[in-house]
């Protein structure tokens, strides 16, 4: 019987049928008595309804050509515990882990550490791999050849991701056509790889810009300023808009060799001297001079207006901004004293602060010595930590209150080196390990090196249940990813050509 046929005695019901067929091959699965019209109706009507989903369930002939075959994979599966633990994580269930942010980060690791130990994912997690979008840079290097083809297959289907796709960056029209925040995202694009490009793209816009337009364009410039941005930039400083002259300054000031520097440097020479005071008993003694620093306030006349120190600064200010426009391997040359001499030399009262601006400096030109010998004079801004040795970066952890601890400990890219690990360990597990914030625990637990995660979860479990709630919560949430890291590690480290923590491209996942 036809779906056809079911469906009309379905729509005209079985009782004004005058005959209804045979129940037949229904008796094996509807054990009721042949002449019986009520059980043979309600064995057609379920039957009917079978069928219909039967039909709803089998995907019609797709036109054109059938798919090819996914290839045959030749890369090994990770070990079977490996595997365990990833479908687990690539599911975001809670088990071992109880937060997720704790879970992709774990789950970015092990899978770079598939990747470089030259594996693949089992085919029945390829499903949940495929889901996990946020993951798809580590993701796909372990997909193996068969998960390429099914990634392949989804995107030509349209089934992987929006529906919506964004804009394409590289595409030359969005400068012309595309929305605003469009064509800054193109223009920083065209900046990175082209910056003569991009600007010469700026100058044919500018003039009929908005304000807020030109100020992102020249904010985009002076992250990356070069020397033939010097012209535009000295240009800028005329701008009518406040945020195009701040950007301009900004972008000068990262040029050693700009006029606008050289200009700065010499106000710097005048309003900063290092002269030497009459010694006392014990300075003669030691036949050292004893040094002090003199400093005048800029005046703010026509031309130090134009370079960004007007009147409406206070002196102070004007002081910082000058500080900051002047390379730090300059200071020698101008005042005889390094940057970070200036810091501690003494100076008559009014004192003035010099740490903000030569902190600002040492950050524009990466100067990664005026930052350890900065932080080795008794600056504490956690900004300089990127450029610091492990040394400086030591000793900042040992200085700084525990309330500021984490926004040290966020700048420093994942995984720490081991000496920096172990002080902060140190730390956790001391007696004031119950005043350090969530995101100590939380960033320890993520940034210990590799080869030594399972050492430290040992240590951690040793501490047996602490006093206070939060404390046992973030103990017990540390000591879990550790011990998930560690497994991952000792699991691997075998097919592994080199041992080494892994580095998540752009820092953390």
């Amino acid at each position: 019987m036809t779906f056809d046929q079911f469906a009309s005695i379905a729509a005209v019901g079985t009782g004004q049928r005058s005959s209804l067929p045979a129940i037949g091959p229904l008796s094996a699965y509807l054990p009721t008595p042949e002449d019986d019209p009520q059980a043979i109706a309600y064995a057609l009507l379920d039957t009917a309804a079978a069928l219909a989903v039967v039909r709803r369930g089998t995907p019609p002939d797709a036109p054109g050509e059938s798919l090819p075959p996914a290839p045959v994979d030749s890369l090994p599966e990770p070990p079977p515990h490996v595997v365990s633990l990833l479908g687990p994580l690539l599911a975001d269930d809670a088990g071992a882990i109880r937060l997720s942010s704790d879970r992709a980060y774990v789950l970015a690791e092990a899978l770079r550490l598939v990747a470089q130990a030259g594996m693949r994912l089992p085919h029945r997690l390829l499903g949940a791999a495929l889901a996990r979008r946020d993951l798809r840079p580590a993701v796909q290097p372990v997909l193996g050849a068969r998960g390429d083809w099914l990634l392949a297959q989804l995107r030509g289907a349209g089934l992987d991701g929006a529906g919506t796709r964004a804009a394409d960056p590289d595409d030359p029209e969005l400068w012309d056509t595309g929305t605003t925040e469009e064509r800054l995202a193109w223009f920083r694009r065209v900046r990175a790889v082209d910056p003569d490009s991009a600007r010469a793209a700026a100058v044919t816009v500018w003039k009929e810009s908005p304000a807020a337009f030109r100020t992102e364009l020249m904010t985009a410039i002076a992250s990356t300023a070069t020397p033939a941005d010097e012209a535009f930039c000295e240009d800028g400083l005329d701008d009518r808009a406040e945020g195009v002259r701040a950007g301009a300054a900004e972008a000068l000031s990262r040029l050693p060799g700009s006029a606008y520097v050289a200009r700065m440097t010499a106000r710097a020479r005048s309003a900063m001297t290092v002269g030497v005071t009459e010694a006392g008993a014990i300075h003669r003694l030691l036949n050292r001079a004893l040094r002090n620093l003199r400093v005048t306030p800029v005046e703010p006349d026509e031309a130090a207006s134009r370079d960004g120190l007007g009147q409406r600064l206070s002196s102070a200010e004007r002081l910082t901004r000058l500080v900051a426009a002047v390379p730090p391997a300059a200071w020698p040359s101008l005042v005889g004293a390094t940057g970070a001499e200036l810091v501690t030399l003494p100076q008559d009262e009014p004192r003035w602060d010099l740490v903000p601006g030569l902190v600002t400096a040492t950050l524009r030109h990466g100067d990664a010595a005026t930052a350890d010998a900065l932080v080795a004079a008794g600056v504490m801004d956690v900004r300089l930590v990127p450029l610091l040795s492990t040394d400086s970066v030591l000793t900042l952890l040992s200085r700084v209150p525990p309330t500021l601890l984490a926004t040290v400990l966020e700048r420093i890219p994942m995984p720490w080196p081991q000496e920096i690990a172990t002080a902060v360990g140190q730390q956790l597990i001391g007696a004031g390990g119950h005043q350090l914030r969530p995101e100590v625990w939380t960033m320890f637990a993520r940034a210990v090196p590799l080869r030594v995660a399972g050492g430290w979860a040992q240590r951690l479990r040793g501490l047996g249940q602490p006093e206070g709630r939060t404390v046992r919560t973030m103990l017990r949430d540390a000591t879990s990813v550790l011990t998930v890291r560690s497994l991952f590690a000792d699991e691997l480290r075998p097919d592994l050509s080199s041992w080494q923590d892994m580095q998540p491209p752009g820092g953390q996942p």
